[in-house]
């Protein structure tokens, strides 16, 4: 078994660690849809190129040192690309709270203001009235 052949069942390896991952933290709520839909994605293009042959064939092309490099930065990039993306997904919903609990507040606030306009009016008719 050549290094081309490791490096294709590592590349289909990492394809399936990243769909399922995704699936995952998706199904905990740490990942939004869109962007676990975009990793899935990219997992299942990972697991194809790694599968079909001739989309991996330029692995036997390159040096055994440079498979090695390949693997070791495609994989860096990948983790923080991914770890990235998570960070992204926590800030977009924290945002979409923040949104909810203004809104709330503002609804809140116009509420209070109309009662206190309304308590005003009749202050005002009761002084005119006596």
């Amino acid at each position: 078994m050549g290094i081309a052949t490791l490096m294709r069942y590592a590349i289909v390896g990492a394809g399936l660690i990243l769909a399922a991952a995704s699936v995952w933290f998706y199904a905990v709520r740490k990942m939004t849809p869109d962007l676990a839909v975009a990793w899935c994605l990219l997992g299942a293009a990972m697991t194809g190129v790694g599968v079909i042959p001739g989309l991996s064939g330029w692995l036997g092309l390159l040096p055994p040192w440079a498979d090695a490099v390949l693997l070791c930065v495609g994989g860096a990039c990948l983790l923080g690309a991914f770890r990235t993306c998570l960070l992204l997904s926590r800030l977009i919903t924290q945002n979409q709270e923040l949104a909810m609990m203004v809104s709330l507040l503002m609804a809140e606030d116009r509420e209070e203001g109309a009662e206190s306009a309304e308590r005003r009016l009749i202050d005002e008719e009761s002084a005119v009235c006596h």
